[in-house]
């Protein structure tokens, strides 16, 4: 009863900030909006969390955790291809898996596309360590893609941030006009950035 008492509370801050953060940005908001928003005691806060950084990390963490999973399956595919005509199909499961996953948690992906435009430091730690975590791995990708000759030779960073700029930049205008134009189709969006992509660096 406790566990689930505690999780159900650590849930409500979590709702309550996702919420401010998104309306306001996270260094304006404070931990008495938070406590407020949630209807709960100001004590209650540090009972769960230390501090609003905490607090950002555990909105962003599960889904960190689910896009780091859909790339390792992605690396793994790679390393293991025969053929150059596999990478299209590689990639367009990578990009339907991402695409899932934004479209099951639309509005931590907004946070979190949101935040990272902003300075480092303060509650945006988590957002930039997975910022730094999405470039390497992505870079990554396009190495091993590279050096199994599935794709050209090209320059892995400039590729790698080439893709993550034009995801960002669209997911980011998309999901901010949600609510004018209903639910944003993000495996459209990603699946045609995919296919852009692979167009310029196929062999």
């Amino acid at each position: 009863m406790r566990d689930r008492n505690r999780h159900d509370n650590l849930r409500r801050l979590c709702d309550a900030g996702l919420r401010l953060f998104l309306a306001e940005g996270t260094a304006a908001v404070s931990i008495d909006d938070i406590v407020g928003a949630a209807a709960m005691a100001k004590g209650s806060f540090y009972r769960y969390v230390s501090d609003k950084a905490e607090l950002v990390a555990h909105i962003i963490t599960p889904v960190a955790d689910e896009v780091v999973r859909a790339m390792d399956r992605c690396e793994d595919a790679l390393r293991t291809a025969r053929g150059e005509s596999v990478i299209d199909s590689i990639y367009l499961r990578l990009a339907l898996e991402l695409a899932q996953i934004v479209a099951a948690q639309p509005t931590t992906i907004l946070l979190y596309l949101q935040e990272v435009r902003a300075p480092r430091g303060g509650a945006r730690a988590s957002i930039h360590a997975l910022a730094d975590q999405l470039t390497a791995r992505t870079i990554r990708l396009t190495e091993v893609a590279r050096d199994h000759g599935l794709i050209r030779d090209v320059d892995a960073r400039v590729a790698a941030l080439t893709v993550i700029g034009a995801i960002d930049g669209i997911l980011f205008a998309t999901l901010r006009g949600r609510s004018d134009r209903g639910q944003p189709d993000a495996t459209a969006i990603v699946t045609e950035l995919v296919r852009i992509v692979l167009h310029g660096i196929r062999r």
